[in-house]
């Protein structure tokens, strides 16, 4: 009886470790499936975050290329103004003169002064249709960079609604 009763707790004891660690091999395999999903889960967030990091970098000097594009229009568009505002005060000022040089003419009687005030009078109107050429290339350039200015502004705010959309 002896032996039967060892038998009993030989079998008993080897069911329990047994049991025991087909019990801690599935602790230790649910240990193992958590920290690799922890692990996978840490790898795809800090791959997103490189992946938005870069965007936004990229973005960013995207946007910072536009606006020294979009400066540098400004400044030209701005000198060109100037011109033509120089243009028009020289065209003004050229009328004037012609308006003398015409009322000079009619006050005198001297065929001579004539004919060199008349010489005057085609060389300001010879300055002045150049101006007006000048004037309107000017207008024309004007033109092309406010619409040019106007697409680099539209740029940069469709790359700064990206950045928001990004960082939101």
């Amino acid at each position: 009886m002896l032996p039967i009763i060892l038998g009993a707790i030989v079998v008993s004891v080897g069911t329990y470790l047994l049991n025991d660690a087909e019990s801690s091999n599935s602790s230790a395999r649910r240990r193992y499936d958590d920290e690799y999903d922890n692990s996978v889960d840490s790898i795809n967030s800090s791959y997103e975050n490189a992946q938005r990091k870069d965007a936004l970098d990229k973005l960013f000097k995207m946007k910072r290329a536009k606006q020294k594009i979009a400066d540098s229009i400004y400044r030209e568009l701005k000198s060109d103004r100037e011109s033509l505002g120089k243009i028009n005060l020289q065209l003004k000022e050229s009328k004037e003169m012609l308006s003398a040089l015409f009322d000079k003419k009619k006050a005198t009687s001297i065929q001579q002064e004539k004919r060199d005030i008349q010489a005057n009078i085609n060389i300001v109107m010879d300055t002045r249709r150049e101006l007006f050429k000048v004037k309107d290339g000017l207008a024309l350039g004007i033109s092309g960079l406010k619409s040019g200015l106007e697409g680099a502004n539209m740029q940069t705010k469709e790359i700064q609604d990206e950045i928001n959309k990004i960082v939101d």
